[in-house]
């Protein structure tokens, strides 16, 4: 029943056997703060012993609930089947092998309570690459965003249209806490496909919310192993599923024209983003493919989004579509 606990938080967990019992750890240490926390955890078809980890929780604790896949979905449909079990009157929508930072969970928590009308809060990460643990704060552009919205001091709060600049920041979905009841009444979904499943829920989590709180406090450490076997290091078929995933949020914003004409700005400058970050590591046997579904999504784009797009937001993103979509070897 919603509202049972204070925050659910749901893992999909794939082959993190490593890292399992720590991160439900963390988040029920949440409890000697005062914060009546649940963790869901969806393992999605692991192989390494996850699942049996999983269970055990499960069975030791009753704050822990346990749901399992036969075939391995993606973290995106993880996601969902854990969402309509969460009890808790917020949510995070956590990762099994990252690693929370649990006093600002809290605080943003208490925050939100003091905030009623704020139905998103979007917190700072930090990276850690390879073996080394070499420690690295935000992407460059993601950071200049938080500046940016940030000038008068944090935490900021503003409505999805003053806030609309964190549309273009990086689509994890680790660092946002959103107010269940809410997303229950207005829908919440995330993408269906293994990679880039993520973007149409950091879309939806903000456009939809009523007020977005945004903070740099850092409420996750993500750990990165260049070399590792996650699908962020996949360059094969699987990568053609990007397409796929920005096509589905288009969907979106097709359905809603208002929405659309206001962030058809950022939704294309995200798309290009996505495409000359791919693009270059991708197999080459799997380019051709790439570039006609490139080319496909072009093709949907609105007149009168194009033209505002050139004369008001961004001429030489306009170009860069134009020639993506009239020159195709020039990909």
């Amino acid at each position: 029943m919603e509202g049972t606990c204070d925050l659910s938080v749901i893992v999909p967990v794939y082959n993190a056997a490593a890292t399992l019992e720590r991160v439900v750890g963390d988040v029920l240490a949440l409890r000697e703060a005062g914060l009546r926390c649940q963790v869901i955890l969806v393992d999605d078809a692991s192989t390494d012993g996850s699942a049996e980890i999983a269970r055990r929780l499960s069975e030791e604790c009753r704050e822990v609930l346990f749901l399992q896949h036969d075939v391995n979905a993606g973290a995106g449909v993880a996601r969902m089947r854990g969402w309509p079990h969460a009890t808790g009157r917020y949510a995070l929508f956590f990762d099994a092998d990252d690693i929370l930072h649990g006093d600002v969970l809290r605080l943003t928590v208490e925050r939100m309570e003091a905030h009623p009308q704020v139905d998103t809060a979007m917190l700072a990460y930090r990276y850690e690459r390879g073996r080394a643990n070499t420690g690295l704060e935000m992407s460059f552009e993601d950071t200049r965003v938080f500046r940016q919205l940030l000038r008068a001091g944090a935490p900021a709060i503003g409505t999805p249209e003053e806030m609309g600049a964190l549309l273009m920041v990086t689509n994890y979905p680790w660092n946002k806490v959103i107010r269940t009841a809410h997303f229950r009444q207005v829908g919440l979904r995330f993408g269906t496909t293994h990679v880039n499943n993520d973007i149409r829920g950091h879309w939806e989590m903000i456009v939809k919310a009523r007020r977005v709180m945004l903070s740099d406090e850092v409420i996750c450490t993500h750990l990165v192993d260049p070399e590792g076997p996650n699908i962020t290091n996949q360059f094969g078929a699987e990568r053609l599923q990007m397409l796929a995933a920005l096509s589905d949020l288009y969907d979106m914003l097709e359905r809603d024209g208002d929405l659309r004409r206001r962030e058809a700005h950022r939704f294309w400058g995200v798309a290009q983003r996505l495409f000359c970050w791919a693009r270059p590591r991708l197999e080459p046997a799997i380019v051709p493919r790439f570039d006609a579904a490139w080319r496909e999504l072009i093709a949907r784009i609105d007149l009168g989004d194009y033209t505002d797009l050139r004369l008001r937001h961004d001429p030489d993103l306009a170009d860069a579509l134009a020639n993506h979509l009239l020159h195709p070897q020039g990909s």
